[in-house]
């Protein structure tokens, strides 16, 4: 997160009204997120047992040591993203009445347009911690936790995902750029069509420019999907081979490649959670520059957020 995006979340949970339980249910969830990297562990175990021949009674309680951390998962997870999705809903409201509470206009159509801009805010923050409560806690625990265990298991993975990791933040940060360019040009266009489609039922003008910048933002959307899914696909073939040519030689135990996979296949997962939260924070900076452009809403100061 650069410091532009750690302002805007910042002012954001300083709107917040009811800051304690947001942030005890939110490290509810940081808890809940280190379970499932166990469980790959646990897993590896079990395949290890059966290619030792362990005894069943053994495999069995290795099993039922599964499912118990799965159950406390379980649990741990629904009840924290359950309380946050409240937490947050709240949060869009604080948002509503810090930027209408001195709000004026000299015209409708003036207030049609700030209100949606204020919308817009207000939505893009919403999904932003959102994606943050699920899967973006699990990203950032497993991105602080993963690299170390690879680092232990087999230096030369260790290399290969940490190159996969640059690679990729590269491709994410250009992309990203031209996606807020396009999300600007989106925005601009959708409060001009819901400001006319609240006064007049002319709108079709509106209509067909708005259809055709969104196509821009999706066809977009393509592009950049298609860059970040491929190159995930290039190493993990890479990773997996080089795991099994290990395999074929005597150098590792099926167990171990099951482990190594493992956390490899969870590194790409957060990887593509951290971008979609880099889309949605850029939803938010584009939103908000929108808000703090715009002379009559005095409560947002640029220079002091981004």
């Amino acid at each position: 997160m650069d410091r532009r995006s750690y302002r805007v979340i910042s002012f954001i949970l300083h709107l917040a009204t009811n800051k304690k339980s947001f942030f005890f249910w939110l490290s509810v969830r940081f808890v809940s997120a280190i379970l499932p990297l166990i469980t790959i562990y646990q897993f590896s175990h079990v395949v290890g047992l059966l290619e030792a021949k362990s005894p069943f009674i053994n495999i069995f309680w290795a099993l039922i040591w599964i499912f118990v951390v799965r159950i406390v998962d379980n649990f741990l997870r629904l009840r924290s993203i359950t309380k946050l999705e409240y937490e947050i809903a709240s949060i869009s409201f604080d948002i509503h009445n810090f930027f209408l509470s001195d709000l004026k206009t000299n015209t409708k159509l003036e207030r049609h347009e700030i209100v949606q801009s204020i919308r817009n805010f207000a939505d893009a923050s919403s999904v932003t911690l959102n994606l943050i409560k699920q899967p973006g806690i699990d990203s950032i625990v497993s991105l602080t936790l993963i690299p170390p265990i690879l680092f232990f298991l087999d230096f030369r993975v260790f290399i290969l995902n940490f190159a996969y990791v640059f690679i990729y933040i590269a491709i994410d940060t250009y992309t990203t750029q031209h996606y807020a360019h396009l999300k600007n040009i989106l925005n601009t266009h959708t409060e001009t069509y819901y400001a006319k489609l609240q006064d007049s039922n002319d709108f079709d003008l509106e209509q067909k420019s708005w259809s055709r910048h969104f196509r821009r933002v999706a066809n977009w959307g393509h592009v950049e999907w298609s860059l970040l899914q491929n190159t995930a696909v290039i190493f993990y073939s890479t990773i997996l081979l080089y795991l099994i040519y290990l395999v074929t030689i005597g150098d590792k135990q099926v167990s171990d490649v099951v482990l190594i996979v493992g956390y490899v296949t969870q590194t790409q997962v957060l990887l593509n959670s951290l971008s979609s939260i880099k889309d949605s924070l850029t939803d938010m900076l584009v939103g908000l520059q929108r808000l703090a452009k715009n002379q009559t809403v005095s409560t947002v100061d640029l220079d002091d957020l981004i």
